[in-house]
């Protein structure tokens, strides 16, 4: 994720040119059909010293009539990390315990690339249209966030809502209803309920700003009824700069907060320093004293702690729309 912050000064350059250049393209564009797409692509590889491969993947499918439209997302990012290398001494030597061990021979590790983060995302939803620019929804949404210590997630919802503004260069829809969340976590959590009945607001907005350069603002907000310290807040914006028809850069900004964030097991550890009053090893008045810092780290056990609230993916890539 930190190479994808690295990126970010040189994509602004590329948009800023790229603004310049869609403006004086006036070339005709045709009507829009029923069908649109957007799929956005993303990736970082690295090898060498370092190994790191991320990739995202992010795609929007929608079908619009005069009676409603039909909404098909998919978002998934992985991002695969190798351990450091360490030198690995043969095998078949002993040793006493304290005893410094030499004459040994060694092996170069360098550990291949695993998953280290992995996220999952799929939502389908239609919304019909009412009188008086009101609209109605229905629709189903599965994550999986291993990062967040969410290992499945089901969320049905329905309700109301209403389009403010739709046209082709500004649109502006607010929806608002009940859910039934169904969850998965890594870890049962005795002060959440896994299944629960909720309310749910959501928005999207989208705005051009001149002939080449879009931005767009996605949220969604589901609260348990039953604890409303149990909510999910995710809001995802772009922004991004057309270099020609069908292709444009894109940088998003995605922030996803949990009200009650899942359960994660960690090692409760003691820093200390051994004291001998007496000054004479082993005759048992020897006691440790913990420490602040420093010291010997001693793992006494395990608890749970939360995992953080705020989760920020900032991410720079190419989409294509047809």
């Amino acid at each position: 994720m930190k190479r994808h912050l690295l990126l970010a000064p040189i994509v602004l350059g590329a948009l800023a040119g790229a603004h310049v250049a869609g403006a004086a393209d006036e070339t005709e564009e045709k009507p829009p059909g029923p069908w649109t797409t957007a799929t956005e692509l993303s990736l970082v590889m690295t090898d060498g010293n370092s190994s790191v491969q991320s990739f995202g993947f992010k795609g929007t499918l929608q079908y619009k009539t005069k009676q409603g439209r039909s909404r098909l997302r998919i978002d998934s990012l992985r991002s695969d990390t190798s351990d450091d290398p360490y030198l690995l001494v043969e095998s078949g030597l002993t040793f006493q315990p304290g005893e410094p061990l030499s004459g040994y021979e060694t092996t170069a590790v360098r550990p291949g690339s695993e998953p280290d983060v992995y996220r999952f995302f799929a939502e389908g939803r239609y919304e019909g249209n009412l009188p008086k620019n009101r609209t109605w929804n229905a629709g189903a949404s599965w994550d999986r966030n291993e990062d967040a210590g969410i290992l499945s997630r089901t969320i049905v919802f329905g309700g109301l809502g209403h389009a403010w503004c739709d046209h082709e260069d500004r649109v502006f829809r607010t929806n608002y209803g009940l859910s039934y969340t169904d969850r998965v976590e890594d870890i049962d959590d005795p002060e959440k309920d896994p299944r629960f009945l909720g309310a749910r607001l959501s928005w999207d907005f989208m705005d051009k700003w001149g002939k080449a350069t879009k931005y767009d603002n996605d949220l969604t907000f589901n609260v348990a009824l039953a604890d409303l310290q149990d909510y999910n807040v995710d809001l995802v914006q772009g922004l991004s700069v057309s270099m020609s028809q069908h292709l444009s850069l894109k940088i998003s900004l995605q922030w996803t907060y949990a009200g009650e964030p899942a359960l994660e097991e960690v090692d409760v550890i003691v820093r200390a320093r051994l004291i001998d009053p007496d000054g004479i090893a082993g005759n048992g008045d020897e006691y440790f004293e913990t420490l602040e810092s420093g010291g010997t780290e001693i793992t006494i056990g395990t608890d749970y702690l939360r995992k953080k609230q705020l989760d920020t993916t900032f991410r720079t890539s190419l989409q294509f729309e047809f």
